[in-house]
């Protein structure tokens, strides 16, 4: 014991070496860190919150379509478990339609049916993203269809049908069954006078290879897309500025057959998750949760990105 007291102490000075002064600054710099992450984080929760796709009973836009029955924001499009396999968007937890047909029974009625002769590309049946986009907007089915539903025990594997689970809704465009009923956010089936969805980009002729864009477009008056292959799928999209792919390109989609190269889709111009600080088209006063877009739409910006006017 005696020699275990007496033994000589170590002593590390590499700390003491260091000024006082500089210690401080490192540990402010990891508080700035933290706080950084902490605000973008509550931004980017803030950004979803205020758009008309928060249709939960907490904050967000005056006259959203909204239910009382919960209070999350993502429910109405996502789940982290039992989503459809078969939707064309990630962890999809709503009903779609069968074949290209509305999820409430019925048929689309396409752009392509107007026959005009300035469309150059093939129109494919309706499908891809753009089938998930009109599991609301074509009004046909309750915006309430969820297969897993907030809580234990939520799961319905066909989301509750047509008419979902019966929530209860109020807002300025929201039947008393839960589907869209009026307003720019309700499309209906009949899709004519609406921007072309499913159409090959430029009149069709590309294919792409790694970040080589082959083919020239059918259609000269669009700009020439980007291309890059991304976990072994050829991902193509219009760029917008930046280097690389942004979340602010637009971007285009591929079927798994038909062959018909790059199409636009509904999410080529709209962003569902986009942020409320982007401003809306000019003028107008309106924020993202208005339009979706996925850039301003300022001096025609979003159809001057394709469209070589």
């Amino acid at each position: 014991m005696q020699r275990l007291l007496n033994r000589p102490q170590v002593h590390d000075d590499r700390a003491g070496s260091v000024p006082a002064w500089r210690r401080l600054l490192v540990a402010v710099g990891a508080l700035l860190v933290l706080a950084t992450g902490v605000m973008q984080a509550d931004s980017v929760s803030a950004g979803i919150a205020d758009t008309r796709h928060n249709l939960g009973s907490g904050p967000g836009l005056a006259g959203r379509n909204s239910t009382s029955d919960t209070a999350e924001v993502c429910v109405f499009c996502h789940t982290p478990h039992g989503a459809d396999v078969n939707a064309p968007a990630p962890l999809w937890n709503k009903r779609l339609g069968a074949g290209g047909a509305p999820a409430g029974g019925g048929a689309y009625t396409t752009y392509d049916t107007l026959q005009t002769p300035s469309l150059d590309g093939t129109v494919a049946p309706v499908g891809s993203i753009s089938m998930a986009c009109l599991s609301c907007h074509d009004g046909t089915q309750a915006m309430d269809n969820v297969i897993n539903a907030p809580g234990s025990g939520g799961f319905v594997a066909d989301g509750g049908g047509v008419d979902g689970r019966a929530y209860t809704w109020t807002g300025s465009s929201v039947s008393a069954t839960g589907r869209i009923s009026g307003g720019p956010g309700l499309l209906g089936t009949d899709l004519s006078n609406d921007h072309p969805i499913g159409i090959q980009y430029c009149g069709g002729g590309l294919t792409g290879s790694g970040t080589t864009v082959s083919g020239t477009c059918n259609d000269g008056d669009f700009r020439q897309p980007q291309t890059q292959s991304i976990n072994g799928n050829q991902v193509f999209w219009v760029d917008t500025g930046g280097a690389g792919k942004q979340r602010t390109d637009l971007p285009l989609y591929q079927r798994a057959t038909g062959g018909l190269g790059p199409l636009v889709e509904c999410a080529s111009c709209h962003d569902p998750h986009v942020s409320s600080g982007q401003s809306g088209p000019a003028g107008t006063g309106q924020v993202a949760g208005e339009t979706f877009l996925r850039i301003s739409n300022a001096s025609s910006a979003v159809c001057t990105t394709c469209h070589v006017k």
